[in-house]
């Protein structure tokens, strides 16, 4: 498995809880065994994951997702993720928030505060997963984004 970890105390804005199931092609599969090379299915299709990091922090506010609060069976089951999580909307919510009839917004701006809840988490590891070009996946059966992998530029020195 290759994860990038770290053991940082400062919030992340994007990621998703260990324990959240990602659709794969070899089906489910808890986001803290998803490897690099991994086929992710996204709204775009199957696509490789790039990258995986791994952030451990000893507390956290994150965004707590009751089971079907997005929908029948959206989550599958109670969830967290990070506040800046990116979510696909496709119902009254994109209307009320953004004026249109589906948009990707943030997961605090979803917090009603008893379905979906900012809570304070201790211990929490969030993955943030990385693609060739910003897609949509499923996480426990919610369409969330995911960024594009980062690559280092080396400057040489003439």
């Amino acid at each position: 498995m290759t994860h990038n970890a770290s053991d940082r105390t400062t919030a992340l804005t994007e990621g998703l809880v260990a324990g959240t199931t990602v659709l794969t092609l070899a089906g489910e599969m808890a986001v803290e065994y998803l490897s690099v090379g991994d086929r992710i299915i996204t709204r775009a299709g199957a696509r490789v994951l790039r990258s995986v990091h791994s952030t451990v922090l000893p507390t956290a506010k994150l965004v707590c997702i009751s089971a079907s609060a997005l929908g029948v069976d959206q989550p599958a089951a109670d969830m967290c993720v990070a506040p800046d999580q990116g979510i696909h909307i496709r119902d009254w919510r994109a209307k009320a928030l953004k004026g249109v009839a589906q948009a990707v917004i943030a997961a605090k701006e979803l917090a009603d505060g008893e379905y979906i809840r900012i809570e304070t988490v201790v211990g929490a590891c969030v993955y943030r997963l990385e693609f060739d070009q910003a897609e949509v996946l499923y996480a426990n059966g919610v369409e969330v984004t995911c960024t594009p992998a980062t690559v280092a530029a080396t400057v040489i020195a003439a």
